[in-house]
């Protein structure tokens, strides 16, 4: 593990824990990309920048990158990405789907870093949460994360009944005012990664403005990126695909 972290490009102090959040910004053509190891219809669709913001103009900690069709909220599949270094745009990594709901990091020269695994939540026959793993191959132990901790998913099935009656209400007066204001509640989304004998590497949270707290000591880089690109693009994919079920 050590040797990873440490090998690993990184904006600041292998020792130094920060916060991130992955921005889905508009996709911006790439100008020359054969010279970043890019497709010719490479767009840049997600800037990773620490959180709290510093200012618009600040250069982000990384840059995402896809073909114009696998861009978040328009694929209608998993699409491969890649991660480059916001201030030199070398590059980190590429983010492949090799199967459903599975994903492999390679770093710039080839060499595999993970397999990422997204095991899907469900009611029945018994409940169980959205998880996401990353087997590791610098390390025997896996980094998973399951969605919503288990005392939020408590207090959103107890409270649910007043959020159906309140979805109720704002369903009717956006009819009748003509409003169209989404009244869905989110399900819980805190996502805390960990392994055996390094406790929490990363930590998705927030309450209104959700963000990562990484520590870089317990984690590669790399592999961090591309879980925080995947949580946050799925979350995109299917945000986009339930607008889509509302206006049809």
């Amino acid at each position: 593990m050590d040797d990873i972290v440490h090998n690993a490009p990184t904006p600041y102090s292998p020792y130094s824990p920060y916060s991130f959040w992955v921005c889905v910004n508009v996709p911006v053509p790439v100008a020359d990309p054969l010279s970043l190891g890019l497709p010719p219809d490479a767009e840049m669709g997600s800037t990773i920048r620490l959180w709290p913001a510093r200012g618009a103009q600040d250069t982000p900690l990384a840059r995402v990158f896809a073909a114009r069709s696998g861009q978040p909220g328009a694929r209608k599949a998993p699409s491969l990405f890649w991660i480059l270094d916001g201030p030199s745009d070398g590059m980190w990594c590429s983010v492949r789907p090799v199967a459903p709901d599975v994903h492999e990091v390679y770093a710039a020269d080839g060499t595999l870093l993970a397999c990422v695994t997204r095991r899907a939540g469900r009611v029945l026959p018994w409940p169980r949460r959205v998880r996401w793993s990353a087997r590791l191959t610098s390390a025997p132990q896996s980094v998973t994360g399951k969605q919503g901790t288990w005392y939020s998913w408590c207090f959103y099935v107890v409270a649910s009944p007043v959020w159906f009656l309140h979805m109720i209400f704002s369903v009717l007066y956006s009819y009748w005012e003509g409003g169209a204001d989404d009244p869905s509640f989110g399900c819980p989304a805190r996502t805390r990664w960990r392994a055996q004998g390094i406790g929490t590497a990363l930590d998705y949270r927030g309450i209104s403005e959700k963000a990562y707290r990484f520590d870089p000591r317990r984690l590669d880089i790399r592999v961090a990126y591309a879980l925080a690109v995947l949580r946050t693009w799925e979350a995109k994919d299917r945000a986009m695909a339930h607008l889509s079920e509302r206006t049809n």
